[in-house]
């Protein structure tokens, strides 16, 4: 048992010692072994790992990737998640505030000269990168990665085996994709330039609280979701978070290019829809469910559908709506 012990914390150490060195030495070598220099120590490893994230379950990990984790994390085994990773915050280069600003996901174990032992796989539904300068090294993301930051980098050893969504045209000009990618690697947004400022879901769960007054001016889903309880949109937002714009909020059950081009619609299936957000807007994509507006202002575009009913709280509500799109029920005052 002791030597196992021991066998693990080596393969933890070689996994990092890698960050310990200057970027030229950073990249794992599978072929050529890279001389360790003379001035190395056994403390600047201990230290490098010490300092990164180091897990081997979901929950953990979704930690290690958030604000309150480290500049680099790493899994010492195949992690399956459940839920969306979002990768955030401000790091810099091992730590060092003096050192320019990155992060890195090492999915992966390496020696001391820097060779891959064993490349590990994380199965994600989405992995969403907010961190500048973030670096997927070696090993396998399993899942579409919706990248919200400058810098995003795949290394030629890695593959990432689903889609990269760009939230802009900028940021796919500033990442560097060397490694495998299975899908595409494209522009998609509900809207080109306000992406980051959105919350993108793919389930009931988060569609509720990205709907909630606690959510954003825009939120947008990525598939078709079925929802079995009330979807409430509430509280007060404006125009793209700008309080000199007009009061604003929209929901978009759609993709589109970066020339505003609709890619793909989607149908969210809802027993009912309140509608308390003043200045609401359906654009595109299907609401399958009665709709009951509360609020001034209610927008249904011409390349939307509501697969139900509208009622409107009062014939003032009614007549300050705007219904451009296709309704299959009644539209009345209830």
């Amino acid at each position: 048992m002791k030597f196992k012990a021991l066998l693990v914390s080596s393969l933890l150490v070689g996994t990092l010692a890698a960050c310990g060195t200057e970027e030229a030495a950073e990249e794992p070598k599978e072929e050529v072994k890279t001389e360790q220099p003379a001035a190395e120590s056994t403390e600047e490893k201990t230290d490098v790992v010490t300092t990164a994230s180091i897990v081997d379950n979901a929950e953990d990990l979704a930690k290690a990737a958030s604000k309150d984790g480290n500049w680099i994390f790493a899994i010492t085994n195949d992690v399956t998640m459940d839920k969306e990773l979002v990768v955030e915050g401000e790091f810099h280069d091992k730590g060092d505030t003096t050192k320019d600003i990155y992060r890195k996901f090492a999915p992966y174990t390496q020696d001391a000269d820097h060779n891959v032992l064993e490349r590990f796989t994380l199965t994600v539904p989405k992995m969403t990168v907010k961190s500048e300068n973030f670096k997927v090294q070696a090993g396998i993301v399993k899942g579409d990665v919706y990248v919200e930051a400058n810098g995003f980098t795949l290394t030629e050893d890695a593959t990432i085996d689903g889609n990269i969504y760009y939230a802009s045209e900028d940021l796919k000009a500033s990442a560097k994709v060397d490694g495998k990618v299975t899908g595409a690697q494209e522009v998609k947004a509900a809207d080109a330039d306000v992406v980051t400022t959105a919350s993108i879901v793919d389930n009931a769960e988060d569609l509720a609280k990205a709907a909630s007054k606690d959510g954003n001016w825009i939120f947008a889903i990525t598939n078709d979701v079925t929802m079995d309880k009330e979807l409430v949109v509430d509280g007060e937002f404006y125009d793209k978070n700008d309080k000199t714009k007009d009061i604003y909020r929209k929901f978009a059950p759609y993709t589109q290019d970066e020339n505003r081009n609709v890619l793909e619609r989607f149908t969210l299936t809802v027993p009912k829809m309140t509608v308390k957000s003043e200045n609401f807007k359906v654009q595109a994509g299907i609401v399958k469910g009665d709709v009951y507006v509360e609020a001034n202002g209610f927008t249904l575009t011409e390349d939307a559908t509501i697969d139900g009913n509208i009622y409107f709280a009062s014939e003032d509500l009614k007549s300050t709506s705007k219904v451009d799109g296709k309704v299959t029920g009644a539209q009345e005052v209830k």
